[in-house]
């Protein structure tokens, strides 16, 4: 895992959106969704619940 993984994920979880995330990190929000599904392969378990009503 490299450190950048981890800043995204890091990112991600405080911002709690991925276009406000990518945006911190000035990177493309497809960048943080492809870091994000990397990540989910990896641990072979979803990271977050991608769901229109929130956050889990």
């Amino acid at each position: 895992m490299e450190r950048q993984d981890i800043e995204v994920f890091l990112a991600l979880a405080q911002e709690l959106h991925f276009t406000r995330t990518a945006e911190r990190l000035r990177v493309a929000p497809a960048s943080v969704s492809q870091t994000i599904k990397k990540l989910e392969r990896r641990f072979g378990a979803p990271l977050l619940d991608r769901s229109t009503r929130g956050w889990s």
